[in-house]
């Protein structure tokens, strides 16, 4: 059976980090560039051309924009797929920006364009994705939010406690630990805190 292709959108004026994202776009068998936007107007018309199975935007963007803004621009016009904000700080406020949006991660560029190719990946496959753990950072595997709600539910919290201090409804935290429990490959919390425990996503609780 032919392997499908994801069409990734990227959103940013910063020519060369771009650059070095589409190139490893191209080095990647079910990757391929939608082509490049460079702020929300030029983002909008390019999204609603080529109807990208992703969107990979930067947080700061020309004229005072963020990806949280053209996140919110893109779902008004009935955008659905999967949107990811990378950003040089992580800072919380850009994390309840991304929260606040369905399907919307925030990641940061710190991490090795290999982890954020493998994050498009793992938004986009979703459970066909195989991870490989040798080549892949663990932290890759699940996203900031789902990550988040992983760290509340190791100290104990319920997901009504969880969807209360995050400001999310229960819905979302309930679709965050289903998600999580997919990719990490277990079918409760108690398996889910095990196995992140063991590749290092979680601290045991003193």
């Amino acid at each position: 059976m032919e392997q499908p292709v994801a069409n990734v959108m990227i959103v940013d004026d910063q020519v060369s980090y771009a650059e070095a994202i589409g190139l490893a776009l191209s080095l990647t068998p079910d990757l391929e560039s939608a082509g490049r936007a460079h702020d929300v107007e030029s983002a909008l018309e390019l999204c609603q051309r080529t109807k990208p199975d992703i969107v990979l935007t930067d947080y700061r963007l020309p004229g005072g924009e963020t990806g949280s803004v053209l996140a919110r621009n893109l779902r008004d016009v009935g955008y659905e797929n999967p949107i990811i904000i990378l950003t040089g700080f992580l800072a919380p406020q850009v994390r309840r920006e991304a929260a606040e949006l369905v399907d919307v991660d925030a990641f940061s560029k710190d991490e090795s364009i290999t982890s954020i190719i493998q994050l498009i990946r793992s938004r986009v496959f979703g459970a066909e994705l195989e991870v490989d753990p040798a080549a892949v950072s663990p932290k890759a595997m699940l996203s900031p939010g789902e990550l988040e709600v992983l760290e509340l539910l190791n100290t104990g919290k319920t997901p009504s406690e969880i969807a209360a201090e995050l400001f999310l409804s229960l819905h979302t935290v309930r679709d965050r630990i289903k998600t999580m429990h997919r990719k990490l490959g277990v079918a409760s919390q108690v398996e889910a805190i095990a196995t992140a425990t063991r590749l290092g996503l979680l601290v045991p609780p003193t």
